[in-house]
């Protein structure tokens, strides 16, 4: 059973009002927000509701945030009467990027450039609906930012890789978490062996972002595109491969042509 879960939470003060970095405990916590993989489904869980949440995370066999070790945790931890969550298997995002590039980023700066899309707000904005009391914006935006760490922790899973701005130019850094075979393998291993996939693409409009399936027949292929015929479409085009979201296999080609690879 995977008792994966993903959360992220919203506090009742800022940094200004509780004396700075050092006193993350004394936030206070608005509403948590979690994706239970076990179920697959989404839930906020208000303040009075936290003693609930703590049993969830004691079953716990990994918590997944982002900056998540030294933020969530300890502003969710004066709530906690029976579980220590220093103890409960952690992965933090944020924390592992840091390893491979040495500095922080942004889950806004990491999403926009491994998703293409980022997060619907900012946590002054959540401060802001608790003090309205619109707790339905409040729930949406947490809601938001768990579903955004989400998918970039999935991301990593089937790439082995995510996405930063340096420098102005898109640059990709390996990740700790990712699982064989990555969507690069899957693709090259399509084209070696005549398969058909079938590929869940990242589209860019003008309102956002979509995904799309595609069915396609792979054709030619390097370390960042792949030429292939879109069943969809009924021709030829070219796709990132970075833009690849989900890949899944459908069977042989209808018809190989030697000659196109």
């Amino acid at each position: 059973m995977d008792k994966k879960i993903v959360f992220d939470l919203e506090t009742k003060k800022t940094f200004d009002e509780v004396g700075g970095y050092t006193n993350n405990h004394l936030l206070g916590v608005t509403v948590c927000g979690v994706y239970e993989y076990v179920t697959g489904k989404y839930r906020a869980y208000k303040e009075s509701e936290l003693g609930e949440m703590e049993k969830l995370f004691s079953q716990a066999d990994l918590l997944i945030g982002f900056n998540s070790k030294s933020f969530d945790n300890v502003v969710l931890q004066p709530y906690f009467t029976n579980l220590d969550l220093s103890g409960v298997p952690h992965l933090d995002i944020l924390e592992e990027t840091v390893k491979v590039l040495g500095h922080r980023l942004k889950l806004e700066s990491v999403a926009q450039s491994t998703l293409y899309e980022g997060k619907s707000g900012s946590g002054l904005d959540a401060i802001r609906y608790y003090r309205e009391g619109d707790w339905d914006s409040l729930i949406k935006y947490c809601l938001d930012d768990v579903r955004v760490t989400k998918e970039v922790y999935e991301y990593g899973l089937r790439h082995g890789r995510l996405w930063y701005q340096n420098s102005g130019q898109l640059t990709p850094y390996e990740i700790s978490w990712g699982t064989r075979p990555t969507i690069i393998e899957q693709l090259a291993h399509a084209l070696e062996r005549h398969q058909q996939i079938k590929i869940v693409y990242i589209k860019i409009g003008s309102t956002g972002t979509s995904r799309e399936e595609r069915i396609i027949d792979l054709r030619a292929m390097d370390e960042i595109k792949f030429r292939a015929y879109d069943h969809t479409l009924k021709e030829e085009r070219i796709f990132t491969i970075a833009k690849v979201f989900d890949v899944e296999l459908v069977g042989e080609m209808d018809s190989y042509q030697p000659s196109l690879v």
